[in-house]
C-alpha cells in the first residue's frame, strides 16, 4: 500500500464520520450547522495539500482536469440547489465532496466496479438518486409484515411510501391521513406538511394512529451513495455499460 492509498482511507475515514454526524442531526432537527462542513474541511485539507504536492510530480496535468472537475461540481451542486432540488446541507455536503475528493479515491482494489465519470462527487450524488426509491421498497415490506395484504389493496400509495405511527410521535413527517376544518377524517393521495393546527384536530378526534410519510433529509442518501461510489463505483455508469453490452 503506498502513500497515496493511505492518504486516501484517511479521507475516506474521516469524511464518514463527519457525513454519518450530519445525517443525525439532520434527522433529529432538519439543522445542519455550517461550522460541520467547516471541520471536514480543516480536517481533510492538509491531506488533500500532501496529496497535491505528491501528484505535482507524478502527473502535474491531472491537477487540471481535477480542478475543472471540481469547479464544475461546486457550480452544479449550487445549481440543484438554487432550483430547489434539495436544501443547503446537501449542497455543501457535495460541494466538500468536491473539494475533498477531486480525485476518485482508488484504494487497492476499490471501486471494484468503476470510477464513474472520474468526478467522485457527481457519483455520489448520482449513487444518492438511484438509492433513494429503494426506501420505496423497504417500506412496502415493512407495511406487508405489519398491516397485511389487506390494506395493501386498499391504500397501495400508503405502503410503498409511509407507515402508520403514534399522533404523539409526529414529528418531521407529512400526513396521509388528517381532520379537516369540518372535523371529518380525510385520507390523501398527497401527503401534505404537518403543523400543530392539523395536530390539534387529530387529537380532538381521538385518532391514536395516522398514516405518515417520513421526511428524510436527501443527505442521508448522499451519505449511502458515498460508500457506495468509494466501495464499488457509479452506478449508473455500470447501468449504462450493461445496457451498451446488450
Amino acid at each position: 500500500m503506498n502513500s497515496l492509498d493511505v492518504l486516501e482511507i484517511v479521507k475516506v475515514v474521516l469524511v464518514s464520520i463527519f457525513l454519518v454526524y450530519a445525517c443525525s442531526l439532520d434527522i433529529k432537527s432538519r439543522i445542519v450547522p455550517n461550522k460541520v462542513w467547516k471541520m471536514m474541511l480543516i480536517a481533510t485539507l492538509p491531506l488533500l495539500g500532501y496529496e497535491i504536492y505528491l501528484l505535482f510530480f507524478k502527473n502535474p496535468i491531472s491537477l487540471i482536469f481535477a480542478t475543472l472537475g471540481a469547479v464544475f461540481m461546486i457550480a452544479f451542486a449550487y445549481f440543484l440547489y438554487a432550483i430547489n432540488a434539495y436544501g443547503g446541507a446537501d449542497a455543501k455536503a457535495l460541494m466538500c465532496l468536491a473539494i475533498v475528493f477531486p480525485f476518485y479515491p482508488r484504494i487497492g482494489d476499490f471501486p471494484i466496479l468503476n470510477q464513474g465519470f472520474g468526478l467522485f462527487a457527481f457519483s455520489v450524488l448520482a449513487n444518492s438518486v438511484i438509492f433513494a426509491p429503494f426506501m420505496m421498497v423497504s417500506l412496502l415490506l415493512r407495511n406487508l409484515w405489519k398491516e397485511g395484504l389487506k390494506g395493501f389493496l386498499k391504500n397501495p400509495l400508503f405502503y410503498v411510501a409511509g407507515y402508520r405511527i403514534p399522533v404523539g410521535r409526529i414529528r418531521f413527517h407529512n400526513l396521509f391521513e388528517l381532520v379537516d376544518e369540518k372535523g371529518e377524517l380525510k385520507r390523501l393521495k398527497k401527503a401534505v406538511e404537518c403543523d400543530e393546527e392539523k395536530l390539534r384536530r387529530l387529537r380532538n378526534y381521538g385518532i391514536e394512529e395516522v398514516w405518515v410519510t417520513p421526511a428524510l433529509p436527501f443527505i442521508v442518501f448522499i451519505t449511502i451513495g458515498f460508500f457506495f461510489a468509494v466501495v464499488a463505483g457509479d452506478f449508473i455508469v455500470e447501468v449504462l455499460k450493461f445496457l451498451m453490452k446488450k
